[in-house]
């Protein structure tokens, strides 16, 4: 199955440069679904540079060659700019669906007593954004002060 809209340049692949390490390469992380595939090209074995960033977008392309087109379109859009909250750990999140349906929240995450990752949303389309956010940033700190606590 061919890929649908061609992905962003560098969507899903990040370079590694450790030279303590004498690590050098591109390095492929694509996730769906909960399975993440990954796969490390490093530039010595691929030939340079050049070679080892080739194989990289082209094992990431065979990927995404295989998942639904929503996730090839997500891959080609242009990463868009971030809302910016002021806080740690409040985070603007837009989320779209298999069908199509966008979903646009502020979410709030911290770690409780017991180091477990808790988090909250509030809904733009329900709250309004500066609501939304305001009760993010309102769980956040009740958040942290309850794991202080314990």
């Amino acid at each position: 199955m061919p890929l649908v809209i061609k992905p962003r340049p560098s969507y899903g692949i990040s370079r590694i440069d450790q030279p303590e390490k004498k690590n050098h390469g591109y390095y492929v992380r694509i996730s769906h679904k909960g399975k993440s595939n990954q796969k490390y090209f490093p530039d010595k074995a691929s030939g340079g540079k050049g070679k080892a960033l080739k194989a990289a977008k082209e094992y990431r392309d065979s990927l995404l060659a295989k998942m639904p087109k929503y996730k090839q379109e997500a891959a080609g859009k242009k990463a868009r700019r971030i809302k910016k909250s002021g806080m740690v750990g409040v985070t603007h999140v837009l989320s779209k669906t298999p069908k199509d349906v966008t979903y646009e929240y502020w979410q709030a995450a911290w770690d409780d007593a017991d180091g477990k990752r808790k988090t909250a949303k509030f809904s733009i389309s329900r709250y309004g954004n500066d609501k939304a956010l305001e009760m993010a940033k309102k769980a956040r700190r009740a958040g942290l002060r309850n794991a202080k606590k314990k």
